[in-house]
């Protein structure tokens, strides 16, 4: 259907010792964002590892991560590798090397007017003033290495496209996606928020998206959250999946757990009695 042999994405799963300490933890974390309230969650995180948070709509699993960046009112405590995160500022969250894809990748994710170029540059230039050349007592945005670095992600995630300055409106929803990825990686996070990274993307573009997290992952032992609604993509990247039930963790499951162990916790059920 999309031309091309399709195979599933599956990461080599690791390990995670989870009586080391976390590097990013959540402390009885209240979010109040409309449709996907988190009402106390607790959530241990571990270096270099894949995190999956799954769960049925409206039940917060949305939340955690715009809560997390303090896009809408958050209570609770975060603390990434043993220091207390300021809650409700985003640019305090991109400042201490954590970066989100947003599940609204054309509402908030992207500048679709723009071109490919400035999207990825654009939030390095405001936080950390990449791109910014001197002459003087004047800053000057530096085009030409906007260009260049774009040039860079395009070849490194594949971006198809007719070249940097192409508008990203005019991308499909897949290099869409992987200009996100490239922007969230300009600012060179250790930590990486991904949120229905594979929403409104065909068969192929998953698989690319998916791809590339788990090679970010690999490569540069990258700590990343992704939350989707898609439960078999979970378990084929995670390392664990934590399902969110009436906004809090209902279970932590194994991505090899079975189908009736995902369908308890996600109906907010007692998973004592279950036998994997």
């Amino acid at each position: 259907m999309v031309g091309r042999e399709i195979e599933s994405t599956v990461s080599d799963k690791k390990e995670v010792n989870t009586d080391e300490k976390p590097y990013l933890e959540l402390i009885d974390l209240h979010v109040d964002m409309p449709g996907e309230k988190v009402k106390g969650v607790n959530l241990k995180i571990h270096k270099g590892e894949i995190l999956g948070i799954g769960g049925l709509a409206g039940h917060g699993k949305i939340g955690i991560a715009n809560g997390i960046m303090g896009l809408y009112p958050t209570k609770g405590t975060i603390l990434k590798d043993g220091e207390e995160m300021p809650l409700n500022s985003p640019r305090e969250m991109l400042n201490h090397s954590v970066a989100f894809l947003s599940e609204d990748r054309k509402g908030v994710g992207l500048l679709l007017d723009e071109p490919i170029d400035f999207n990825i540059a654009f939030t390095s230039l405001e936080i950390k003033e990449e791109f910014i050349k001197k002459i003087g007592p004047l800053k000057i945005v530096d085009t030409k290495k906007i260009r260049a670095h774009a040039e860079e992600m395009i070849e490194a995630l594949d971006i198809r496209c007719t070249g940097p300055d192409q508008h990203s409106g005019n991308l499909s929803g897949g290099n869409q996606q992987k200009v996100c990825i490239a922007r969230a990686l300009t600012l060179n996070p250790d930590v990486l928020l991904v949120s229905e990274p594979t929403r409104g993307i065909d068969i192929g573009a998953k698989k690319l998206v998916l791809d590339t997290l788990v090679r970010l992952n690999k490569e540069h032992n990258m700590t990343i959250i992704i939350t989707s609604s898609e439960l078999a993509e979970l378990r084929q990247v995670s390392d664990r999946i934590a399902i969110i039930a009436e906004g809090k963790v209902q279970a932590i499951l194994p991505p090899d757990a079975s189908d009736e162990a995902f369908g308890l916790a996600m109906a907010g059920e007692d998973l004592s009695k279950v036998v994997n």
